[in-house]
């Protein structure tokens, strides 16, 4: 069992008032089992939000047949913004716990989302089970925080690993200041044998011009595109192709790597730019059907797929451990540290005793617009 950490720098709401709920979702008479759920709903993360929530609620749909066809309560989500922030998100976990009274969370998904509404859960007892936050700092984030997509920790070295096999001495890199982003920075530093040139932007931050000036400036071997969301990628390559730095390598942290829509904007750009990232399986009967689905419903391929794997096994989860346990905080808490060789969309999955997935990421390479094994 892991040591809480509340983590430095996120204002976090009143705790007062925050008792573990009582399980009224356990009562005989109830129709469903009500779960909470925090994903970014609105501003530029909404850009993996609003279709990663489509395929979480694909996964509900289609665990909720299954649970039909068994006799068993169907789970229905409470949806809530967390805005890719922690001040939101934490706001949000206050009103799913004092006021819906769950007691599992299915998010959030940003860092600063899980890492600002962990203190909240861990004070009530009550489950997070995050499909897509990756700072190192959710391993310590207490002992009810679990996540089923990997740490930043293993993206760093992996991409650090791949630089010092190329021989590169000088990397520039260009980080969005928050807690996903800079945990990519520590790690890839922490492990890389050369010297790291940091600039970094601010959330709000448009022109990043000084920045790639000041990079090419330096003599920097390759240029590390580290942004939170799909709308700041789109602006820094934008940009990057303007200041004409073809030819230069380029890495990106897993936000671009996935971004299979917009990097076909910038084909030749981003043609053999390095990363890494989760990888899943297109045979598996859940990717099948989620793809199948998304398209159906939308007309357009999923995007972000990496995470959209992992966003459906953890409505999986949720299904196999309300099964095992119940609508329990602190069972399914016990529940989930016992999970072992589970298998998913994203693989072979096995918890930790922090609470993370043994298993990290793989290196990528972009061919033709698209990310590759490499």
């Amino acid at each position: 069992m892991k040591k809480l950490l509340i983590s430095a720098g996120i204002l976090v709401l009143s705790l007062a008032g925050c008792a573990a709920p009582s399980d009224d979702n356990a009562a005989t008479e109830l129709e469903s089992y009500k779960i909470g759920a925090i994903l970014p709903l609105t501003g530029d993360a909404a850009a993996y939000g609003e279709p990663l929530q489509k395929v979480a609620e694909i996964a509900l749909e289609k665990v909720n047949e299954e649970r039909a066809e068994r006799g068993a309560l169907p789970i229905e989500f409470l949806w809530q913004d967390g805005k890719c922030n922690g001040r939101d998100a934490a706001s949000a976990a206050q009103k799913l716990i004092n006021v819906d009274k769950v007691q599992i969370i299915y998010g959030a998904f940003c860092s600063s989302e899980t890492l600002g509404a962990a203190p909240v859960a861990e004070a009530a007892g009550v489950v997070m089970l995050s499909p897509g936050s990756s700072s190192p700092d959710i391993t310590n984030a207490g002992d009810y925080i679990f996540r089923n997509y990997p740490s930043d920790s293993s993206q760093g070295v992996i991409t650090a690993g791949i630089a010092t096999e190329l021989g590169l001495e000088k990397i520039g890199m260009l980080t969005e200041e928050n807690d996903y982003t800079i945990g990519i920075n520590t790690a890839f530093t922490e492990a890389f044998d050369g010297e790291v040139v940091s600039q970094n932007f601010l959330p709000d931050d448009t022109d990043f011009k000084t920045q790639i000036t000041k990079l090419k400036g330096a003599g920097v071997d390759a240029i590390f595109i580290n942004p939170q969301t799909p709308p700041k990628a789109d602006l820094i390559l934008k940009q990057l192709q303007e200041q004409g730095v073809d030819g230069i390598q380029l890495f990106a942290n897993d936000v671009v790597m996935s971004y299979s829509e917009g990097l076909g904007q910038y084909t030749a750009l981003v043609e053999g730019m390095l990363g890494a990232e989760t990888s899943y399986n297109t045979g598996h009967r859940d990717y099948v059907y989620f793809t199948e689905k998304y398209k159906e419903m939308t007309g357009e391929e999923v995007p972000f797929q990496t995470y959209a794997a992992t966003v459906f096994d953890a409505v999986r989860l949720i299904d196999n451990g309300l099964d095992a346990v119940g609508n329990d905080g602190d069972a399914f808490r016990d529940w989930l540290y016992t999970v072992q060789g589970w298998e998913g969309v994203a693989g072979e999955l096995d918890i930790d005793s922090n609470g993370d997935p043994k298993a990290g990421h793989k290196a990528k390479v972009i061919k033709n617009g698209k990310s590759e094994l490499r």
